[in-house]
């Protein structure tokens, strides 16, 4: 496998959630073509799209959220050269003309169907002209922009675009046994080495941020407020959801993502940084830890798909966690699988429910639950049979999981949407009630 390819295509810095990052992006870049701002902006959202870009805050705004606003922001003031940190330099002026927007009934949206799960269209239409812009397959990918209904853009056809298709990067990945990602990540150069470290600290950097005071709902800092000593198991759950509270709430810090999330990237990284401080390893120890959590999640998520009705940032990032904790505790490849195991025995079913600020409980948990089989697989026994779907083998796990996710769970985004409608929706007041039925 190309480490390269893989480093470059699926770790990467990333400001606030990646889904209304993707929305901002696309309409930054549909924006350059159109004489000026525009005056009506309407989204065709894939339903993943749609659920973790609803309720999710944005950063660098005074508490504002979700997809519409994160258009608005792209249009009016985005820069598409800076994928997804377009919304990294917002002005207040674009901030305000955005919320004027809103509130004027000038942004609309839709979910759409049969379309890849990464998906999101902006049209943006201003006085008889109208510029399309799409990002598909990956949350930084334009595949095309049209002005007028003519494309004037076209982006390159993504490997993974077919139906089950992977880039041939991932497809090597998903190939290779545990021992062989192992040993595969001790092969980083320099380079890439120093590409890690920067990752740590850009992560570390945010959870600090949210260590000093309390972000959306302090989960991280209340934990740390209230730890008696500093047992790692707690920092490492504290850290991580500390993180995870600030970008959750709109910080405007960018953080390094992993398979396409920013929360992924914090859940794979963090535990691993901390515990390598904590127990003195070299830089070198710590990036080809990182290396391998980075290869674990993006093994999982190859089977699972980008967007999933499972909380990936659990299930694949924890379990990236897990292997990078315990090649730090100096363990063997068979206990960092079998530590991968435990993981995705413990929080298989955990789902997700769009991004909001209760994502940094679910990051938490994955953290500790990455520590906690790291201490099983290293220190109790290993189990050699099945249990459950979960067994001793990485190859037919990661497989399980996916099956479990893109079959066992196919209704159940659908479910949630419908369930984040009723909850969007006004209901009448009791006194509404009263003079309706008079």
């Amino acid at each position: 496998m190309d480490l390269n390819t893989f480093f470059e295509n699926e770790v990467k810095p990333a400001l606030g959630c990646t889904e209304p990052g993707a929305v901002a992006l696309a309409a930054s870049a549909g924006a350059r073509h159109l004489a000026g701002p525009p005056r009506h902006i309407h989204l065709r959202l894939s339903a993943n799209i749609y659920k973790n870009g609803q309720s999710v805050g944005i950063p660098g705004t005074p508490g504002l959220k979700g997809n519409l606003l994160a258009a608005a922001l792209g249009a009016l003031g985005g820069d598409p050269e800076k994928g997804l940190l377009s919304l990294e330099e917002i002005t207040e002026e674009a901030i305000s003309q955005a919320t004027d927007m809103l509130e004027t009934g000038c942004l609309t949206q839709e979910v759409v169907q049969d379309c890849p799960n990464v998906y999101a269209e902006v049209e943006m239409i201003r006085q008889g002209e109208s510029v399309t812009a799409v990002v598909a397959h990956a949350h930084d990918h334009i595949v095309e922009i049209s002005r007028n209904r003519t494309m004037i853009y076209q982006g390159q056809e993504p490997e993974s675009s077919g139906a089950g298709r992977v880039p041939t990067y991932l497809a090597d990945l998903v190939r290779m046994d545990f021992a062989q990602m192992w040993d595969l990540a001790g092969t980083i150069d320099k380079d890439l080495e120093a590409f890690m470290l920067e990752g740590a600290e850009m992560n570390l950097h945010v959870a600090r941020k949210g260590l000093e005071r309390s972000w959306g709902l302090g989960s991280g800092y209340i934990t740390a407020s209230n730890i008696m000593d500093n047992e790692l198991s707690w920092q490492v759950r504290a850290w991580s959801s500390a993180a995870a509270d600030v970008r959750m709430d709109g910080g405007c810090w960018p953080v390094m993502s992993s398979a396409g999330s920013g929360n992924h990237g914090l859940t794979a990284i963090i535990p691993p940084a901390l515990a390598a401080k904590s127990w003195k390893r070299s830089d070198r120890e710590l990036a080809e830890a990182l290396a391998l959590s980075h290869m674990v999640t993006g093994a999982i998520k190859a089977k699972t798909g980008r967007l999933t009705p499972v909380c990936g940032c659990s299930i694949a990032a924890g379990a990236g966690a897990a292997a990078a904790l315990t090649r730090l505790a100096k363990g063997t490849p068979e206990q960092a699988e079998q530590a991968v195991a435990y993981v995705l025995s413990s929080i298989l079913g955990m789902i997700c429910d769009g991004a909001k600020a209760t994502c940094a409980l679910k990051v938490g948990t994955a953290a500790s639950e990455a520590y906690q089989g790291m201490l099983l697989a290293t220190k109790g026994g290993i189990f050699s049979s099945q249990q459950g779907i979960i067994g001793p083998d990485f190859r037919e796990n990661a497989a399980a999981v996916g099956e479990l996710s893109g079959v066992g769970f196919a209704a159940v985004d659908a479910v949630i949407l419908r369930l984040l409608d009723r909850q969007m929706t006004p209901q009448p007041t009791h006194q509404a009630d009263i003079q309706n039925n008079n």
